[in-house]
């Protein structure tokens, strides 16, 4: 096999691996010296018009094999065996070095991605190929193939996300963008239309048993179900403080017993479930005593049900009516629901939600939740101008929340005082607009316009 020394062939500065590790260089040197060359490198004569800054002793250009170069100079043999190309355009000499380390993988995932996005282009360029027989060619997937491209193609535009751990992670990244975009968008078409949020508080509040009035509500209309059901404990007694003046709640004669209220709660899970559109979330607050048996309702709705809970804790000692028997009760649980596929717009947050509680003296309703808490929960499941819905209105928090992050939304509530206090409430809220928080936000829902062509024909 015919020889050329080493110190004859250029590396052009262009090429397309541009990070070699040593161990491997070492490693591949162990077996060119126990076996010998197996392969030869693959080189063309050097085009010096195009190469002007190449030494004067170079003579040929490395198309393929830069790591068995890298091993024969690190054991210092002088020449190696090669493979002569002539005649190669520019293309068909790029072409054969992504396919050769392509094939050879050891890439950082950084190269292989941006290695097949560019071989892909040039086989579409040179034989009208797609990316099926591109993968074909590589030996893999088509859907890794066209994975792997679109993520190339959008690092030029998002660099941030080479700097992701790994490529799942990257490939994570790219798709919560894609998604945030695509909502958006559609965000920007709703206000534009005659669906635009109502400023009439009167249609987005209503007053009313709720399991009646939701069965107004379209099916697959709406984008998130935020709402706590009654707990079935007794709010004017046994759990809560003796001599704490909370009203009657559910309605006269009614008794808030647990039979009752699991009844209200597997009735109200089938409504959310149909209300909601395809893809979509739903956060039902719970008692934790009562787990079990909320998770069973709600998955008998049809929901897929995280059976670990979000935990929203409470700074201070937690509340107790027998602190000589036990612990004090620092946090309240909801399950997070999904029906669908769609994805949370906030990931990699955790499922312990630190926030602190409305001021007792600041309370609306007994049981109300914090606006930030709500925020968080509509925030991470919505983008803007989306609509959602809680069966069970109390203070009016998931509304307030909502309209702060530029989130349609609609409430039930039976008690006529709280329904009066919500729309008192509301009524100082600014419908529509988000916060000067939300716009602050706002860069997070970035529509990434240059992204849009990543779904279009090329890939």
């Amino acid at each position: 096999m015919d020889q050329i020394p080493i110190r004859n062939i250029y590396i052009s500065p262009d090429r397309q691996r541009q990070e070699i590790k040593q161990a491997k260089v070492a490693e591949l040197a162990v077996s060119i010296q126990a076996h010998g060359l197996l392969s030869p490198i693959v080189i063309e004569p050097l085009d010096r018009t195009r190469f002007i800054d190449a030494p004067p002793h170079c003579t040929h250009r490395l198309l393929a094999g830069y790591r068995r170069l890298l091993s024969h100079a690190l054991l210092k043999i002088p020449e190696i065996a090669f493979t002569l190309k002539e005649n190669v355009d520019a293309v068909e000499a790029e072409e054969i070095e992504l396919d050769e380390n392509l094939m050879r993988e050891n890439l950082t995932w950084q190269d292989e991605v941006k290695a097949k996005a560019r071989l892909v282009e040039i086989r579409k360029q040179k034989y009208g190929e797609g990316v099926r027989e591109v993968a074909e060619h590589i030996g893999e997937s088509r859907g890794e193939t066209w994975e792997d491209a679109r993520l190339a193609k959008a690092m030029e535009v998002m660099p941030e996300l080479a700097h992701a751990k790994n490529k799942t992670q990257a490939q994570n990244k790219l798709r919560l963008a894609v998604r945030r975009a695509n909502l958006t968008e559609k965000a920007e078409e709703i206000r534009t239309s005659a669906k635009a949020i109502n400023t009439d508080l009167s249609t987005r509040v209503r007053l009313g048993d709720s399991v009646i009035l939701a069965k107004d509500i379209q099916s697959e209309s709406v984008h998130l179900v935020l709402t706590d059901p009654p707990y079935g404990i007794n709010l004017d007694q046994g759990e809560t403080k003796k001599g704490s003046p909370h009203p009657t709640i559910y309605g006269e004669g009614e008794n808030d017993a647990t039979y009752d209220i699991q009844d209200l709660t597997a009735l109200i899970a089938k409504e959310a479930f149909r209300v909601l559109v395809p893809d979509a979330h739903a956060y039902f607050w719970f008692d934790i005593k009562a787990h079990g048996k909320i998770l069973h309702l709600l998955t008998e709705a049809g929901f897929t049900v995280d059976p670990i809970p979000l935990l929203w804790v409470k700074p201070g000692p937690g509340q107790v009516n027998h602190p000589e028997s036990r612990w004090g009760s620092g946090y309240e649980a909801a399950f997070f629901c999904r029906k669908g596929n769609r994805a949370l717009l906030k990931q990699g947050q955790s499922n312990v939600l630190s926030h602190d509680p409305v001021p007792p003296k600041k309370k609306i309703h007994p049981v109300e939740k914090p606006v930030a808490l709500l925020r968080q929960l509509i925030e991470s499941s919505t983008a803007p101008a989306e609509i959602v819905v809680d069966f069970f209105g109390g203070s009016g928090s998931t509304g307030e929340a909502a309209s702060q992050l530029g989130r349609d939304f609609l409430l039930f509530e039976k008690d006529p005082a709280y329904h009066a206090g919500i729309l008192e409430r509301l009524s100082g809220v600014i419908i529509g607009k988000p916060s000067a928080s939300m716009d602050k936000a706002s860069d997070d829902y970035d529509p990434l316009a240059a992204l849009e062509e990543l779904d279009g024909g090329n890939y």
